[in-house]
Protein backbone atom coordinates (compact mmCIF):
# COMPACT_ATOMS: atom_id res chain seq x y z
CA UNK A 1 0.00 0.00 0.00
CA UNK A 2 1.30 3.44 -1.00
CA UNK A 3 0.52 6.23 1.47
CA UNK A 4 3.39 8.72 1.25
CA UNK A 5 4.74 11.03 -1.46
CA UNK A 6 8.14 12.69 -1.47
CA UNK A 7 7.93 15.62 -3.91
CA UNK A 8 10.86 17.72 -5.09
CA UNK A 9 9.88 21.39 -5.34
CA UNK A 10 11.01 24.12 -7.75
CA UNK A 11 10.04 27.76 -8.20
CA UNK A 12 7.74 27.62 -11.23
CA UNK A 13 4.72 28.43 -9.05
CA UNK A 14 6.28 31.71 -7.93
CA UNK A 15 6.73 32.78 -11.55
CA UNK A 16 3.01 32.21 -12.10
CA UNK A 17 2.12 34.10 -8.93
CA UNK A 18 4.20 37.14 -9.91
CA UNK A 19 2.34 37.41 -13.21
CA UNK A 20 -0.94 37.85 -11.32
CA UNK A 21 -1.25 41.33 -9.74
CA UNK A 22 -3.56 40.18 -6.93
CA UNK A 23 -1.48 37.11 -6.08
CA UNK A 24 1.79 39.01 -6.30
CA UNK A 25 0.50 41.51 -3.73
CA UNK A 26 -0.30 38.64 -1.35
CA UNK A 27 3.12 37.12 -2.02
CA UNK A 28 4.91 40.36 -1.14
CA UNK A 29 2.96 40.37 2.16
CA UNK A 30 3.81 36.69 2.85
CA UNK A 31 0.09 35.82 2.91
CA UNK A 32 0.62 32.18 2.01
CA UNK A 33 -2.76 30.91 3.24
CA UNK A 34 -4.57 33.53 1.14
CA UNK A 35 -2.56 32.55 -1.93
CA UNK A 36 -3.45 28.89 -1.42
CA UNK A 37 -7.14 29.74 -0.94
CA UNK A 38 -7.05 31.81 -4.16
CA UNK A 39 -5.45 28.89 -6.02
CA UNK A 40 -8.12 26.51 -4.74
CA UNK A 41 -11.17 28.70 -5.41
CA UNK A 42 -10.31 31.01 -8.31
CA UNK A 43 -7.70 29.47 -10.62
CA UNK A 44 -9.26 27.39 -13.38
CA UNK A 45 -6.22 27.05 -15.66
CA UNK A 46 -4.37 24.01 -14.27
CA UNK A 47 -1.05 25.10 -15.77
CA UNK A 48 -1.13 28.19 -13.56
CA UNK A 49 -1.07 25.98 -10.47
CA UNK A 50 2.48 24.91 -11.25
CA UNK A 51 4.31 21.64 -11.86
CA UNK A 52 4.16 20.43 -8.25
CA UNK A 53 0.37 20.73 -7.92
CA UNK A 54 -0.32 19.27 -11.37
CA UNK A 55 1.98 16.29 -10.86
CA UNK A 56 0.78 15.43 -7.34
CA UNK A 57 -2.87 15.70 -8.37
CA UNK A 58 -2.14 13.55 -11.43
CA UNK A 59 -0.63 10.89 -9.17
CA UNK A 60 -3.85 10.93 -7.15
CA UNK A 61 -6.11 10.82 -10.24
CA UNK A 62 -4.16 7.88 -11.64
CA UNK A 63 -4.53 6.13 -8.26
CA UNK A 64 -0.80 5.58 -7.80
CA UNK A 65 -1.38 6.47 -4.12
CA UNK A 66 -3.74 4.33 -2.03
CA UNK A 67 -4.18 6.73 0.91
CA UNK A 68 -3.36 10.45 1.30
CA UNK A 69 -1.45 10.16 4.56
CA UNK A 70 1.83 12.02 4.09
CA UNK A 71 3.25 14.51 1.63
CA UNK A 72 6.85 15.68 2.04
CA UNK A 73 7.80 18.79 0.08
CA UNK A 74 11.57 18.97 -0.45
CA UNK A 75 12.38 22.63 -1.05
CA UNK A 76 15.63 24.41 -1.84
CA UNK A 77 17.61 26.34 0.75
CA UNK A 78 16.45 29.71 -0.60
CA UNK A 79 13.87 32.30 0.39
CA UNK A 80 11.87 31.49 -2.75
CA UNK A 81 12.03 27.76 -2.05
CA UNK A 82 10.85 28.15 1.54
CA UNK A 83 7.97 30.46 0.54
CA UNK A 84 6.95 28.04 -2.22
CA UNK A 85 6.89 25.24 0.34
CA UNK A 86 4.61 27.18 2.67
CA UNK A 87 2.17 28.03 -0.14
CA UNK A 88 2.05 24.40 -1.31
CA UNK A 89 1.65 23.15 2.25
CA UNK A 90 -1.46 25.30 2.68
CA UNK A 91 -2.75 24.21 -0.72
CA UNK A 92 -2.29 20.46 -0.21
CA UNK A 93 -3.76 20.58 3.30
CA UNK A 94 -6.97 22.28 2.12
CA UNK A 95 -7.64 21.53 -1.54
CA UNK A 96 -10.51 19.03 -2.04
CA UNK A 97 -8.55 17.61 -4.98
CA UNK A 98 -5.49 16.70 -2.95
CA UNK A 99 -5.96 17.21 0.78
CA UNK A 100 -3.41 15.18 2.76
CA UNK A 101 -3.53 14.21 6.44
CA UNK A 102 0.02 15.48 6.93
CA UNK A 103 2.07 17.89 4.82
CA UNK A 104 5.70 18.58 5.73
CA UNK A 105 8.07 21.17 4.27
CA UNK A 106 11.66 19.92 4.42
CA UNK A 107 14.47 22.32 3.53
CA UNK A 108 17.43 20.74 1.73
CA UNK A 109 20.34 22.58 3.29
CA UNK A 110 22.86 24.22 0.95
CA UNK A 111 20.75 23.37 -2.09
CA UNK A 112 20.90 26.74 -3.81
CA UNK A 113 22.66 28.40 -6.71
CA UNK A 114 24.59 30.91 -4.61
CA UNK A 115 27.64 28.72 -4.05
CA UNK A 116 28.61 26.19 -6.72
CA UNK A 117 30.87 24.16 -4.44
CA UNK A 118 28.28 23.94 -1.64
CA UNK A 119 25.63 22.85 -4.17
CA UNK A 120 27.87 20.08 -5.50
CA UNK A 121 29.49 19.00 -2.23
CA UNK A 122 26.57 19.30 0.20
CA UNK A 123 23.28 20.23 -1.48
CA UNK A 124 22.95 17.22 -3.76
CA UNK A 125 24.05 14.86 -0.99
CA UNK A 126 21.48 16.39 1.34
CA UNK A 127 18.71 15.62 -1.16
CA UNK A 128 19.68 11.96 -0.92
CA UNK A 129 19.93 12.10 2.89
CA UNK A 130 16.51 13.73 3.23
CA UNK A 131 14.89 11.17 0.97
CA UNK A 132 16.59 8.29 2.75
CA UNK A 133 15.41 9.56 6.13
CA UNK A 134 11.79 9.67 4.91
CA UNK A 135 12.01 6.30 3.16
CA UNK A 136 13.49 4.75 6.28
CA UNK A 137 10.45 6.00 8.24
CA UNK A 138 7.75 4.94 5.76
CA UNK A 139 9.48 2.14 3.84
CA UNK A 140 7.81 0.74 0.77
CA UNK A 141 4.69 2.83 1.39
CA UNK A 142 6.64 5.68 -0.26
CA UNK A 143 6.67 6.97 -3.83
CA UNK A 144 8.77 9.82 -5.26
CA UNK A 145 7.47 12.65 -7.43
CA UNK A 146 10.58 14.10 -9.10
CA UNK A 147 8.85 16.72 -11.27
CA UNK A 148 9.87 19.95 -9.53
CA UNK A 149 13.20 21.58 -8.85
CA UNK A 150 16.69 21.76 -10.32
CA UNK A 151 17.49 19.23 -13.06
CA UNK A 152 20.23 17.78 -10.87
CA UNK A 153 17.71 17.51 -8.03
CA UNK A 154 15.43 15.45 -10.28
CA UNK A 155 18.30 13.16 -11.29
CA UNK A 156 19.26 12.49 -7.70
CA UNK A 157 15.63 11.79 -6.84
CA UNK A 158 15.64 8.98 -9.38
CA UNK A 159 18.82 7.35 -8.08
CA UNK A 160 17.65 6.75 -4.46
CA UNK A 161 14.38 5.43 -5.86
CA UNK A 162 16.32 2.93 -7.91
CA UNK A 163 18.62 1.95 -5.06
CA UNK A 164 15.82 1.58 -2.51
CA UNK A 165 13.23 0.10 -4.89
CA UNK A 166 10.87 3.08 -4.57
CA UNK A 167 8.73 4.07 -7.62
CA UNK A 168 9.63 7.44 -9.17
CA UNK A 169 7.13 9.53 -11.16
CA UNK A 170 7.68 12.51 -13.42
CA UNK A 171 5.37 14.82 -15.35
CA UNK A 172 6.73 16.23 -18.59
CA UNK A 173 5.49 19.73 -19.35
CA UNK A 174 3.34 18.72 -22.32
CA UNK A 175 2.11 15.41 -20.93
CA UNK A 176 -1.42 15.29 -19.46
CA UNK A 177 -0.43 12.84 -16.71
CA UNK A 178 2.61 11.69 -14.78
CA UNK A 179 4.57 8.68 -15.96
CA UNK A 180 6.49 6.13 -13.95
CA UNK A 181 10.17 6.44 -14.81
CA UNK A 182 11.89 3.21 -15.87
CA UNK A 183 14.69 1.93 -13.65
CA UNK A 184 18.23 3.06 -14.34
CA UNK A 185 20.75 0.55 -15.77
CA UNK A 186 22.37 0.58 -12.35
CA UNK A 187 23.47 -2.26 -10.12
CA UNK A 188 24.73 -1.61 -6.58
CA UNK A 189 26.99 -4.20 -4.98
CA UNK A 190 26.00 -3.96 -1.32
CA UNK A 191 28.62 -6.53 -0.29
CA UNK A 192 31.20 -3.82 -0.90
CA UNK A 193 29.45 -1.71 1.75
CA UNK A 194 29.97 -4.26 4.52
CA UNK A 195 33.41 -5.27 3.25
CA UNK A 196 34.68 -1.68 3.50
CA UNK A 197 32.38 -0.50 6.27
CA UNK A 198 35.36 0.47 8.44
CA UNK A 199 36.24 3.11 5.81
CA UNK A 200 32.81 4.13 4.48
CA UNK A 201 31.17 4.59 7.88
CA UNK A 202 33.51 7.47 8.71
CA UNK A 203 31.53 9.55 6.21
CA UNK A 204 28.15 8.81 7.80
CA UNK A 205 28.47 11.67 10.27
CA UNK A 206 31.31 13.72 8.76
CA UNK A 207 30.60 15.81 5.67
CA UNK A 208 34.26 16.07 4.72
CA UNK A 209 37.42 14.46 6.14
CA UNK A 210 41.05 15.59 6.03
CA UNK A 211 42.93 13.32 3.62
CA UNK A 212 45.75 12.56 6.03
CA UNK A 213 48.16 9.62 5.82
CA UNK A 214 45.88 7.21 7.70
CA UNK A 215 42.87 7.97 5.48
CA UNK A 216 45.06 7.83 2.38
CA UNK A 217 46.32 4.35 3.31
CA UNK A 218 42.75 3.13 3.85
CA UNK A 219 41.63 4.70 0.57
CA UNK A 220 44.41 3.02 -1.41
CA UNK A 221 43.18 -0.50 -0.58
CA UNK A 222 39.42 -0.10 -1.11
CA UNK A 223 37.86 -1.85 -4.10
CA UNK A 224 38.29 0.14 -7.33
CA UNK A 225 34.49 0.03 -7.85
CA UNK A 226 34.16 2.39 -4.88
CA UNK A 227 36.66 4.99 -6.12
CA UNK A 228 34.09 6.95 -8.24
CA UNK A 229 31.96 7.46 -5.11
CA UNK A 230 34.50 9.81 -3.51
CA UNK A 231 35.81 13.26 -4.37
CA UNK A 232 39.27 14.39 -3.27
CA UNK A 233 39.89 18.13 -3.35
CA UNK A 234 42.37 20.65 -2.04
CA UNK A 235 40.93 23.50 0.02
CA UNK A 236 43.22 26.22 1.43
CA UNK A 237 46.30 24.02 0.91
CA UNK A 238 44.71 21.11 2.81
CA UNK A 239 43.58 17.95 1.06
CA UNK A 240 40.07 16.61 1.84
CA UNK A 241 37.99 13.60 0.87
CA UNK A 242 34.19 13.36 0.85
CA UNK A 243 31.41 11.20 -0.51
CA UNK A 244 30.03 12.68 -3.71
CA UNK A 245 26.26 12.66 -4.39
CA UNK A 246 26.40 9.25 -6.11
CA UNK A 247 28.39 7.95 -3.16
CA UNK A 248 25.64 9.16 -0.84
CA UNK A 249 23.10 7.28 -2.98
CA UNK A 250 25.17 4.10 -2.59
CA UNK A 251 25.53 4.51 1.18
CA UNK A 252 21.87 5.31 1.84
CA UNK A 253 20.72 2.50 -0.45
CA UNK A 254 23.02 0.01 1.27
CA UNK A 255 21.85 1.13 4.73
CA UNK A 256 18.25 0.76 3.58
CA UNK A 257 18.98 -2.67 2.11
CA UNK A 258 20.57 -3.99 5.28
CA UNK A 259 18.05 -2.23 7.49
CA UNK A 260 14.97 -3.59 5.71
CA UNK A 261 16.09 -6.87 4.17
CA UNK A 262 18.82 -8.12 6.46
CA UNK A 263 18.45 -6.67 9.94
CA UNK A 264 15.32 -8.67 10.75
CA UNK A 265 17.28 -11.85 10.12
CA UNK A 266 20.15 -10.82 12.41
CA UNK A 267 20.17 -11.05 16.17
CA UNK A 268 23.19 -10.08 18.23
CA UNK A 269 23.93 -12.54 21.01
CA UNK A 270 23.83 -11.34 24.61
CA UNK A 271 27.08 -10.88 26.50
CA UNK A 272 28.13 -13.88 28.58
CA UNK A 273 30.11 -11.99 31.21
CA UNK A 274 29.43 -8.93 33.34
CA UNK A 275 29.24 -5.54 31.66
CA UNK A 276 32.42 -3.45 32.01
CA UNK A 277 32.61 0.35 31.95
CA UNK A 278 36.31 1.17 32.05
CA UNK A 279 37.84 4.50 33.04
CA UNK A 280 40.45 5.81 35.47
CA UNK A 281 39.27 6.96 38.91
CA UNK A 282 41.47 10.02 38.52
CA UNK A 283 39.34 11.34 35.69
CA UNK A 284 37.06 13.52 37.77
CA UNK A 285 35.61 15.50 34.89
CA UNK A 286 34.72 12.30 33.04
CA UNK A 287 32.93 10.93 36.11
CA UNK A 288 30.94 14.16 36.30
CA UNK A 289 29.77 13.76 32.69
CA UNK A 290 29.09 10.03 33.15
CA UNK A 291 26.92 10.72 36.20
CA UNK A 292 25.05 13.62 34.61
CA UNK A 293 24.20 11.67 31.44
CA UNK A 294 23.58 8.28 33.03
CA UNK A 295 25.47 6.84 30.08
CA UNK A 296 26.96 3.91 32.02
CA UNK A 297 23.51 2.57 32.92
CA UNK A 298 22.22 3.19 29.39
CA UNK A 299 24.96 1.02 27.88
CA UNK A 300 24.66 -1.63 30.60
CA UNK A 301 21.00 -2.08 29.66
CA UNK A 302 21.93 -2.91 26.06
CA UNK A 303 22.58 -6.68 26.28
CA UNK A 304 24.97 -7.04 23.34
CA UNK A 305 27.45 -4.43 24.65
CA UNK A 306 30.32 -6.20 26.44
CA UNK A 307 32.61 -3.34 27.39
CA UNK A 308 32.81 0.45 27.13
CA UNK A 309 36.24 2.07 27.41
CA UNK A 310 36.58 5.78 28.03
CA UNK A 311 38.93 7.30 25.46
CA UNK A 312 38.86 10.84 26.81
CA UNK A 313 36.78 13.91 27.40
CA UNK A 314 36.81 17.61 26.73
CA UNK A 315 35.08 20.67 28.09
CA UNK A 316 33.98 21.83 24.65
CA UNK A 317 30.46 23.13 24.35
CA UNK A 318 27.76 20.98 22.82
CA UNK A 319 27.72 20.89 19.02
CA UNK A 320 24.61 20.70 16.87
CA UNK A 321 24.34 16.97 17.59
CA UNK A 322 23.80 15.31 20.96
CA UNK A 323 25.90 12.27 20.08
CA UNK A 324 27.87 10.64 17.30
CA UNK A 325 28.46 6.94 16.72
CA UNK A 326 30.48 5.29 13.98
CA UNK A 327 32.16 2.02 13.11
CA UNK A 328 35.92 1.87 13.64
CA UNK A 329 37.29 -1.49 12.51
CA UNK A 330 35.62 -4.15 14.69
CA UNK A 331 34.30 -1.76 17.36
CA UNK A 332 32.16 1.37 17.67
CA UNK A 333 33.30 4.84 18.66
CA UNK A 334 30.68 6.94 20.42
CA UNK A 335 30.86 10.60 21.44
CA UNK A 336 28.19 12.01 23.74
CA UNK A 337 27.71 15.80 23.94
CA UNK A 338 26.23 17.39 27.05
CA UNK A 339 26.36 20.73 28.85
CA UNK A 340 29.41 19.57 30.84
CA UNK A 341 31.46 18.59 27.81
CA UNK A 342 32.09 15.74 25.37
CA UNK A 343 32.68 12.10 26.32
CA UNK A 344 34.52 9.86 23.80
CA UNK A 345 34.13 6.11 24.22
CA UNK A 346 35.06 2.83 22.56
CA UNK A 347 32.20 0.28 22.54
CA UNK A 348 32.92 -3.43 22.23
CA UNK A 349 29.99 -5.66 21.30
CA UNK A 350 29.19 -9.31 20.64
CA UNK A 351 29.03 -8.64 16.88
CA UNK A 352 30.82 -11.32 14.87
CA UNK A 353 30.85 -9.68 11.43
CA UNK A 354 30.33 -6.27 9.74
CA UNK A 355 26.60 -6.84 9.22
CA UNK A 356 26.08 -7.54 12.94
CA UNK A 357 28.22 -4.54 13.86
CA UNK A 358 26.09 -2.35 11.57
CA UNK A 359 22.96 -3.68 13.27
CA UNK A 360 24.46 -2.96 16.69
CA UNK A 361 25.33 0.58 15.66
CA UNK A 362 21.79 1.24 14.38
CA UNK A 363 20.19 -0.17 17.54
CA UNK A 364 22.42 1.90 19.85
CA UNK A 365 21.76 4.97 17.69
CA UNK A 366 18.01 4.39 17.97
CA UNK A 367 18.23 4.14 21.77
CA UNK A 368 20.39 7.26 22.13
CA UNK A 369 18.09 9.28 19.86
CA UNK A 370 15.24 8.70 22.33
CA UNK A 371 17.34 9.83 25.30
CA UNK A 372 19.51 12.71 24.03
Amino acid sequence: MKTTIIATVGASLIGNIKRNVELNSMYEMNEFKKIADYMITKITDERSLGAEVNSVESILKEKFLDERKNLYLLVSDTETGIKTGEILKNYFENSPNSNFENVYVKITEKLNDENREDFKRYGLRNIVKNMAEIIKKHGTETIINATGGYKAQIAFALAPGQGMDIPVYYMFERFPTVIKLPPLPLSLDYKLYTEYLYFIDQFDEEEIIIFDKEIENQYKVINEKLIPLFDIERVDREKYIALNPMGQVFVESAKFYYGINKQKELKLSERKNSFIFQYANSEGHSKEIINSTGIEKIFENIPFIERVILLGNSESERSGKHFRIKIMGNYLKCSVYCKNGILDMKIETTAQNPEELFKGKEEIKSILEKIF
